[in-house]
């Protein structure tokens, strides 16, 4: 079985969304849909491998940590999509360090099933350990939080947040019942789309979208329904 990380996934939407933290006229032009990503990858003759078989998907439990400031928030609330079930998540890992990678001391996020599946593009022959260019994932149970941006904040202010730490907050727990993410996990051509729906723990509709290109998210939604 391959173990290689796996950085990412998704459906990919375009134009959705408020701009931020951006100076382009449309900060979305030159982003390209998801389907042309795959043919530019088939294109390239680069190798398709399926997620969760047989590759176990990406070595972490969610995404929201500081590399390339993936943090997706609206300035109030804070998405954090989670590839593993919260409940498996061991008490004392940092979610700030994102990989938690097999070693002598266990199998690490491996040791839960990644609750997506999926694919990826990589180079034929790339050794163990290389991130892929491309990977596609969507899911109908995934559990996204929403947690007050202040309070997250004020959490990792000595870089180390557990998922204790979220439960403290009080989250808004959900559950994208339509979950896609495109990821380009590479740093020097780095790119995150995630669109989702679903409902939280409280009945109301959630609706959930982010289009992040390097280290900023140049479009992103967080609506809550009844």
């Amino acid at each position: 079985m391959s173990v290689r990380p796996l950085l990412s996934t998704l459906g990919l939407a375009l134009a959705l969304g408020g701009c931020a933290e951006s100076q382009i006229a449309d900060p979305l032009s030159d982003v390209p849909e998801t389907a042309t990503l795959i043919r530019a990858a088939e294109t390239a003759g680069l190798v398709r491998v399926t997620v969760p078989q047989p590759d176990p998907g990406i070595p972490a439990y969610a995404r929201a940590f500081p590399g390339l400031k993936q943090f997706f928030h609206n300035g109030e609330w804070l998405a954090i999509p989670f590839y593993r079930a919260p409940s498996a998540i061991p008490a004392d890992f940092n979610l700030m360090t994102f990989f938690h990678f097999p070693g002598p001391g266990g199998p690490g996020a491996f040791a839960t099933p990644i609750l997506m599946r999926g694919f990826f593009f990589i180079e034929p022959n790339a050794p163990l350990g290389t991130f892929p260019v491309l990977v596609v994932s969507t899911g109908d149970a995934v559990p996204i939080w929403f947690v007050r941006w202040s309070t997250y904040q004020a959490a990792m202010a000595d870089g180390v947040v557990t998922i204790g730490d979220v439960i403290a907050m009080n989250p808004l727990r959900g559950t994208a019942t339509t979950f896609n993410e495109t990821v380009k996990p590479r740093i020097d051509d780095h790119l995150v789309v995630i669109t989702a729906n679903g409902r939280l723990a409280d009945g109301r509709t959630f609706d959930f979208h982010v289009t992040h290109v390097g280290d900023v998210s140049r479009a992103l939604r967080i609506n809550f329904g009844r």
